[in-house]
């Protein structure tokens, strides 16, 4: 203790050692004067050794440290034949009924949203369709004809709409060129809880269906369901016409 410092109310120091301390930004209620008194010298402020703060191994911080929230992600995947849909599209082409597979597609998608209610927690239907760099929404009526669904997707090409952050889906729908590599993998899009991405193999009469889903708004086995029904309807895709 600084006997001066407690008699006087201040600091004992000698001019040169206040200069020091000064000089090396210490503060001298740190130091201990070795003078008369108790009187600090600049021996004292020399000698002076920091205390270091503890060092705390990277295993400790490491288990100290929060733990990261973990998305639950879940995927599915089916391979589903396209032979009797690219017949039936060749043969309503030749008479005059043109359909795209986007056309078809977004119309599975509703029927199996429409044969299965309990997919989804997010309290809409909607798929929006994934463009170049933009998504286009379409709200699945099971009622509406395929000609409007048609209309309706060829319209939102003609103006560029894009709905990617302002409408709400519960799935995006991503139809990929013919190739014989596929993902294994997807991210889900920004407030989408599914994707699902069709992958045409060079024949173009199989397609590799991944179903990717938000496992906390979607119920696995409704999932799997969902994908089922899909499948199904294309690869009878009669009713899918009516």
């Amino acid at each position: 203790m600084n006997i001066a410092a407690a008699q006087t109310g201040r600091v004992a120091v000698s001019p040169y050692a206040r200069r020091l301390a000064r000089e090396r930004s210490l503060p001298l209620e740190a130091l201990r004067g070795s003078g008369p008194g108790g009187r600090i010298l600049a021996a004292d402020v020399q000698a002076f050794v920091p205390v270091a703060p503890p060092v705390v191994s990277p295993d400790v911080a490491t288990l100290a440290a929060p733990s990261p929230a973990v998305s639950r992600i879940a995927a599915f995947a089916t391979s589903v034949a396209f032979g009797a849909l690219q017949g039936l599209l060749a043969a309503l082409g030749s008479s005059g009924h043109v359909f795209a597979l986007d056309d078809v597609l977004l119309r599975a998608a509703g029927r199996a949203f429409a044969e299965m209610p309990d997919t989804t927690k997010v309290g809409t239907s909607s798929v929006a369709l994934e463009l170049a760099g933009r998504q286009t929404v379409f709200a699945m009526d099971p009622e509406m004809p395929l000609a409007s669904l048609r209309a309706m997707r060829l319209a939102a090409l003609a103006d560029n709409r894009d709905e990617t952050e302002t409408t709400p889906a519960a799935l995006s729908l991503r139809l990929l060129p013919a190739s014989d590599i596929r993902p294994v993998m997807t991210p889900l899009l920004p407030g989408r809880s599914m994707r699902l991405t069709v992958s045409l193999d060079t024949p173009g009469d199989r397609a590799e269906c991944l179903l990717t889903v938000d496992a906390a708004s979607v119920d696995e086995a409704a999932a799997a369901g969902w994908l089922a029904t899909l499948k199904s309807a294309i690869e009878q895709p009669l009713r899918l016409f009516v």
